[in-house]
């Protein structure tokens, strides 16, 4: 209805003769058709809401540097024991790899693991996260460049964090310091938006894709991928959890936090961690990555490996000018799943 005959009435919408479109609860539309009884909003065409802008000139007048990243995401063991033979798989794979930034996203102790529900392990989460993961933690920051950067992510599935609320602030320090991760590996909050070489980078750590696939309908979407195109939603609502009310088995989503998870500019690179398949994607200058998981219960499981090829101040300006032949980052950046 109008905002002048309306009085704030909602009204439902009327799909059937819109030709494209994929929908969820929550989302924020654009539409266009006829409200003739006032009791229906009849659409006839969904139209594309204002994009984010990738960041400008000032932001990338150094150019792009050129850097690769692993990512990957837990749990860190199998599903039968805590001798975190992934994590060790996986350590060995980055110190032979040499990135510039490794990201660990949680859960390292999770709260799902069955031995922990079952009431079969003797120790304090803490005290497996000191004796199990800050060893190969240690082991990592030695046979990495010093210059390499090592950040850790929490997780709404984390035993060895207070906060189990989204978004999450950073590891503490001093609780870093308890579970004996050893110096020159940061923490970042969750989600982050961090900007590496000039490249943005978002991570959202908590399995919105999984909640999404369950709530989306669709017909003939622009983007025919469904996991990409789950991945993208949180692009084009500009926010790391776009999906509302959250499912009850979601963890609490803060809604007076809810300016953390909003995207402050156009990422790169988004990360999605997700128990969905594990899928690399380059959208409308936008590269959507899901590692998948560390571990798949009784076996490896996968993690991602990103690449970033450099690019000259100059060749930077005219991409963001629209004068060069390469479109950012699709043709600087390319990413690749690896498995364990």
């Amino acid at each position: 209805t109008s905002r002048r005959l309306g009085n704030g009435r909602r009204v439902p919408l009327d799909v059937r003769s819109t030709p494209s479109f994929s929908l969820f609860p929550g989302q924020i539309v654009a539409v266009e058709g006829k409200n003739l009884k006032g009791s229906e909003f009849s659409v006839s065409q969904l139209r594309q809401l204002p994009r984010l802008q990738h960041p400008g000139i000032s932001e990338r007048e150094q150019g792009i540097q050129q850097f690769s990243a692993v990512v990957a995401i837990g749990p860190y063991t199998l599903s039968d024991n805590f001798e975190y033979e992934p994590l060790a798989d996986l350590v060995d794979h980055a110190i032979a790899a040499a990135p510039g930034v490794v990201f660990l996203l949680g859960p390292f102790v999770s709260e799902s693991h069955p031995m922990l529900r079952e009431g079969a392990v003797d120790l304090q989460p803490g005290e497996i996260f000191a004796a199990k993961i800050s060893p190969h933690l240690e082991r990592l920051r030695q046979g990495l460049p010093a210059s390499s950067c090592i950040y850790l992510v929490p997780s709404t599935d984390e035993l060895c964090y207070p906060y189990t609320c989204y978004p999450q602030p950073a590891f503490g320090q001093e609780l870093l310091s308890q579970l004996g991760v050893p110096d020159g590996i940061a923490s970042l909050s969750n989600p982050a938006q961090v900007s590496v070489n000039g490249v943005v980078i978002a991570v959202a750590n908590i399995d919105v894709l999984f909640h999404l696939v369950k709530e989306e309908v669709s017909r003939l979407p622009a983007l025919s991928d469904r996991l990409p195109r789950l991945a993208w939603h949180l692009i084009e609502q500009r926010h790391l959890y776009p999906l509302s009310p959250p499912p009850m088995e979601c963890a609490g989503i803060l809604a007076s936090q809810d300016t953390k998870l909003r995207l402050q500019t156009m990422p790169d690179i988004l990360i999605t961690p997700s128990q969905l398949k594990h899928f690399v994607r380059a959208h409308e200058n936008v590269v959507l990555l899901n590692p998948g998981y560390s571990s798949m219960r009784l076996s490896g499981g996968t993690f991602a490996k990103i690449s970033v090829h450099p690019q000259s101040a100059a060749e930077t300006k005219d991409t963001l000018l629209g004068d060069s032949t390469k479109a950012f980052p699709a043709d600087l950046i390319s990413a690749e799943i690896i498995r364990i």
